[in-house]
This record gives structure tokens, C-alpha cells and sequence, in this order.
């Protein structure tokens, strides 16, 4: 009874109103009707008593009744159900009222008229919705299933375009019915990805994607495809909708890209090759021309040759560095090193220069933590060296000043600061939208007045972010700037230091040399200031001429250079290394090339070579590597090793 109970007062209710419209509509005929029960009562009560008139208007009078009653009652029946349908189609304020007065069936004809033009306009949505739907679909190059996976991971298709028949040999149907047919068309490398990413029975992760191709067909290429997948919690299990792209084209974009990402690195490399090798004899005989002269004039002349050809060798490693930082091919090397040292040590690099500008060129340190931590310390130098160079080209009169901050220890790890102030040309604010922009500057007046490449900012906010840090800038046109450097970087053990350990006190000696070189300049350059420091020197043309001439001499040194045409150095060390009857097996092999990059580096390393230096050569680390050397020779005879 309580089920039924909403409806039987919905009917009362509608009985009500309609018996109270009636009575104010018509109250001369309800109360016909009253008198009409009552008489009708009192006349069944006599019904045995009455003429035959009587008892045929009692009927007649009945039977208007009955038909009277049972049209209210299907009218309100009708007006209920009415209502009851209107609710489900979502008919906003329906009111007690409604359909229950005179106008009962012209109403119900306006309604059914409004609601059959609202069928016909959504009808009309739906088919403008579906042919817009199936455009898209056509437009899409790809097909969209939906699946349900159980929670035993079973896998059953509800549904798939017609689409799919577009991709691949086989039909809807065959899809719908078994779809691991679609395995036979796919790499067999991705199958087991395919059908993990399916049938995970669990709706995490919520969405997932994977790229697989499919078998190569004769004359033809194999076809890229991205399947991403969309889960969902059900009843039944998880419900995974899938859309499945043809991108080939993007693949083959990717491979493009990629390939003219080593065709530039290939070039890249082998400008530096080519540049590097005429440099190093620039350099490197200028600064013999300058031992010699003893006119000043002319001494000043071969130091501005060294001096332009060592700024167009800045500007090539400028080159060179930023392509292989944008290229996420720079690797940091990390070794324990002290901030305070490394940031003094720049200020005394660079004190002559801001000397000679009458410039407060002032450094401190605030440390609140350690200042020895674990990094790539050559390049947080060159940050700092960057960063400190700039700031002295850019200010002519005034101050800058370094400052050294780092923080209490947290989790082994300190967070440092390093800021660099100056009192120069500041930036102004629409400078600031591409400062760290590569080949940028300030402006042109800036450029045609200091030069450069424009390239140092960008380079320092490449490696600050390669270490996870950050660099920022404040500053005002006219007033200066200031460069803020943070890094977080671990804690490392002390250091060391270097006045405990005391150095062998030996005098360095005369040492036996082999040169290989393609490159005749680069002999001669070698041979000459070796030989002025009364080394003995060989030479080799190429890789093939060093092995025969180490195999049967031995030398301290063998100075390797890299790319050569008949044989690279790379197997020639590997020859000299690998022959147990090599009379210079045991030689200290340097690589000596002007490739520069990690890779090259590498293989100087896993080919068995002892050092990596770049061209041009450093005559102050030559000398550097030499003395060590002879020191360590010496140190060999008089223990009686060597």
C-alpha cells in the first residue's frame, strides 16, 4: 500500500481540483448533480415502488451520471499519467493546476504538438551531431574501440569504428569477434607492451599511451601508430577506450630531425677539426715569435696575432659549447671542490683587467654552511669567469663586486648563492625578454661597441640549469646589474690542502718525444718548441708511421693526434697498447686533436691514451704535462722501476 500510495493522492489530488474548477466553472449544475445522488439514493431505496416513468428516468439519470463520473476519472487518469511522462522528459514547473481546466483536450493537443516539435529539433541535433561526428571521424586518420576488461583481465570489444578497416587487412566484425587478430599485422617487439597495456584489469593509470608499428609489407614501409588509452572504473570491471593514430608521417619528421641533428653535429665537429688545427699553428707560433724578438714593437705585434687568433678560438668554443648544451650532449663531471677557492680564484684571474679600468673590483664570502661541495667545478668556473667578464666589459667606471653566500646544511646538501654587482651600463626591461637568448645582446650599439657572440649568457643559463639551479637578473639602465647564481649542491669532505703535501723537489729533464700529425704546420710548431726547451723530438705523418716507429723506440711522450686519414688515433694507440713487443707499449699517450666533444674524449680514454688535450695547445699546460712527466720519470730511475 505505501508503493501506491504517491499515486493515489496524485489522483485524489487531481480529482479535487477538477471537482473544485467544476464548481466554480458550473455551480447551478453541480448542485443539480447533488440533488440528483441524493434524489437517485432515495429512489433505488423505492425502486420496487416507482411507476415505470420513474424507474426509466432513475436509469437514464444513472447512466448520464456514470458517464460523467468515468470521464473525470479518465481525464484525471489521462492528466496523471500526462504528468507523470512530462516529469521524465524534464518539464520544468509543472503546476498542480496544469491540464485541469475546461480546455483539458486542447491543451493536451498544444502539448503533444510542442513536445512533437521538440522531438523533430532534437531529432534534427542528433543527425547534425552524427554527420558532424562522422566527419570528423573521417577527418581522423586513425580509429577509436572501447573495450571492457574484467577483473580477471579477460578482454572483450564493445565497440570499434568501421575505420580500422582503413589500417589494416581485416574487418570490423573479425576485430569485434577475436581481437588478437590484429596481432598477426603488428611488430612482434611490441606485443607483449600492446597486451599489457590492454589488459590491466585495475583503472590506474588513467591514462597511458605506447607507439608500435606494424610488420613491413613488400615494397613498402612498416606504419607508425600512438595507442592511447583512457580508463575507467566499472561494475563490470574497467572500461578502456582507446584512440589509435596513424603517425607515421610524425615518425618519420622525428627521424628527420634527428638525422639533420647528427648531420650538424657531424659538421660541427669537423669545423672544429678544421679550424682548430691552422689556430693552433697561429697561436702557437706567434707566441714562439714573441720568445724571440727583442724589438717591443714587434713583440707587441706577435702578442695582438695571439691575441686575436686565442678571441676567434673563444669564440668557437662559444659555438661549440652551446650546441652541445642545446643538444643535451654536455655531461657534467663531478669531484669535490671549494666555492670560496674556486670564486677567489676567479677574482685574481681578473684583477689585472679591472686594475687597468680603475675599477673597485672587490670579492667576500658569507658562509654559513660549507663551502666544499661535490660538482662540476671547470664548469661552475666558467659560469662564474663568464659572469665576471661580463660585468667588467660592460662597466667603465664604478664597481664589481662577487659575493659568496651558502646555507646551513640540509640533508647533506647546502643551498649557494653567488651574486656579481655591478655599477655599469645596466639592461633595460625589453633587453630582458631575450638576455638569455642565444646570439643575443642588449642591442646593436652594444654589439658594434664591445662585440662578442652573444652567446655567454645563454651558455651560463644552459649548464646553471643542467646542475638544477637557476640564474637571475636585476637591473636598471644606467645604475648596473646583478647576476644572482643558486645552486643546491651536495656536501663533500674537506679537502686537503695543499701546503700539507709537499712536492718532490727534482729539476725536470730531457725528454723523448714522438709528434704525429697530418698536418705539417703542426709538426713543425711542436718540433720547434720542444726542441727549444731540449726535448727530443720524432715525427709521424700518420697513425700507421706511429706504430712502426714506437714499436721499435722507445718515447716518454707521444703526442696523438686524432683524425687523420690513414689510420685515426684511436687504433694507433690501441696497436701500440695491445702489442706486448711495442717498444713504447708502456708510453704516456696524449691525444692532441681538435675534437673537443665528451664522445671524442671518451674514446681517446677506451682506446688506452693517458690525457685529452684540445687544440689549440696550451704551451703553459704542455709544459705542465712535461714536467710532471719528467718528474715522475725521475722519481721511476731513482727507485730503480724505469
Amino acid at each position: 500500500m505505501n508503493a501506491h500510495s504517491p499515486r493515489i493522492r496524485s489522483v485524489l489530488l487531481l480529482l479535487s481540483n477538477l471537482c473544485k474548477e467544476t464548481w466554480q466553472a458550473r455551480p447551478l449544475l453541480c448542485l443539480v448533480l447533488g440533488f440528483g445522488i441524493v434524489g437517485s439514493l432515495v429512489f433505488w431505496t423505492q425502486l420496487g415502488e416507482l411507476a415505470w416513468v420513474g424507474q426509466l428516468i432513475l436509469v437514464v439519470f444513472t447512466a448520464g451520471l456514470a458517464a460523467y463520473v468515468g470521464s473525470a476519472l479518465t481525464r484525471a487518469w489521462i492528466e496523471f499519467k500526462l504528468r507523470e511522462r512530462l516529469l521524465m522528459l524534464g518539464e520544468p514547473d509543472l503546476q498542480d493546476h496544469y491540464l485541469a481546466h475546461a480546455d483539458f483536450f486542447e491543451t493536451l493537443v498544444n502539448t503533444f504538438q510542442r513536445l512533437g516539435h521538440q522531438q523533430s529539433v532534437l531529432s534534427k541535433g542528433y543527425e547534425e551531431e552524427k554527420r558532424r561526428l562522422l566527419s570528423v571521424e573521417s577527418c581522423l586518420n586513425g580509429f577509436v574501440v572501447e573495450f571492457t576488461v574484467t577483473e580477471h583481465g579477460r578482454i572483450q570489444v564493445e565497440n570499434v569504428d568501421t575505420s580500422i578497416e582503413r589500417f589494416f587487412p581485416m574487418t570490423r566484425a573479425e576485430f569485434i569477434a577475436d581481437w588478437t587478430t590484429v596481432l598477426k599485422h603488428i611488430d612482434p617487439k611490441y606485443h607483449n607492451a600492446f597486451k599489457t597495456a590492454l589488459a590491466r584489469p585495475e583503472a590506474f593509470p588513467n591514462r597511458e599511451s605506447l607507439v608500435f608499428s606494424t610488420l613491413r609489407r613488400s615494397g613498402g614501409d612498416a606504419q607508425y601508430y600512438q595507442l592511447t588509452l583512457q580508463r575507467e572504473a566499472k561494475s563490470a570491471g574497467v572500461g578502456l577506450y582507446a584512440v589509435c593514430l596513424d603517425v607515421s608521417d610524425l615518425v618519420l619528421a622525428k627521424e628527420q630531425a634527428e638525422s639533420a641533428d647528427r648531420a650538424k653535429s657531424e659538421f660541427l665537429a669537423t669545423i672544429s677539426h678544421e679550424l682548430r688545427t691552422p689556430l693552433n699553428a697561429i697561436i702557437g707560433f706567434s707566441k714562439l715569435l714573441e720568445e724571440q724578438l727583442s724589438d717591443s714593437e714587434m713583440r707587441g705585434d706577435a702578442r695582438n696575432i695571439s691575441s686575436s687568433a686565442t678571441s676567434l678560438h673563444l669564440i668557437l668554443s662559444d659555438v661549440l659549447e652551446y650546441s652541445r648544451i642545446e643538444a643535451n650532449g654536455l655531461k657534467l663531471d663531478a669531484s669535490p671542490f671549494d666555492l670560496d677557492d674556486l670564486v677567489r680564484q676567479v677574482h685574481a684571474l681578473n684583477l689585472n683587467l679591472a686594475r687597468k679600468k680603475n675599477l673597485e673590483f672587490t670579492v667576500s664570502s658569507e658562509l654559513s654552511g660549507p663551502s666544499v661541495v661535490l660538482g662540476d667545478s671547470n664548469r661552475v668556473l666558467q659560469i662564474i669567469q663568464n659572469l665576471v667578464s661580463n660585468a667588467l666589459k660592460f662597466t667603465d667606471s664604478g664597481y664589481v663586486r662577487m659575493k659568496l653566500f651558502t646555507s646551513l646544511p640540509s640533508q647533506g646538501r647546502v643551498e649557494v648563492f653567488l651574486e656579481i654587482a655591478d655599477s655599469g651600463i645596466g639592461i633595460s626591461q625589453t633587453a630582458f625578454q631575450r638576455l638569455f637568448q642565444r646570439f643575443s645582446q642588449a642591442s646593436r650599439e652594444i654589439h658594434r661597441q664591445f662585440g662578442g657572440t652573444g652567446l655567454g649568457l645563454a651558455i651560463c643559463k644552459g649548464l646553471v640549469e643542467l646542475m638544477g639551479g637557476r640564474i637571475d637578473v636585476s637591473s636598471e639602465p644606467g645604475v648596473g646589474s646583478v647576476f644572482t647564481v643558486s645552486l643546491n649542491l651536495p656536501v663533500a669532505q674537506p679537502l686537503v690542502s695543499a701546503k700539507a703535501v709537499k712536492p718532490i723537489q727534482q729539476a725536470s729533464q730531457a725528454l723523448s718525444v714522438l709528434v704525429v700529425d697530418d698536418h705539417p704546420m703542426n709538426i713543425k710548431l711542436l718540433d720547434r718548441y720542444l726542441g727549444k726547451r731540449g726535448h727530443t723530438v720524432s715525427s709521424a705523418s700518420g697513425g700507421r708511421a706511429a706504430v712502426d716507429l714506437a714499436q721499435e723506440k722507445y718515447f716518454d711522450l707521444i703526442l696523438m693526434d686524432i683524425d687523420m686519414p690513414d689510420m685515426d688515433g684511436y687504433s694507433a694507440t690501441r696497436l701500440i697498447r695491445s702489442n706486448a713487443a711495442c717498444a713504447s707499449r708502456q708510453s704516456f699517450v696524449c691525444a692532441l686533436s681538435g675534437l673537443s666533444d665528451d664522445q671524442s674524449i671518451a674514446q681517446s680514454t677506451a682506446s688506452g691514451m693517458s690525457l685529452h688535450l684540445t687544440k689549440p695547445v696550451s704551451f703553459d699546460r704542455l709544459d705542465q704535462l712535461i714536467d710532471e712527466l719528467s718528474r715522475k720519470i725521475l722519481k721511476e730511475k731513482a727507485n730503480g722501476v724505469h
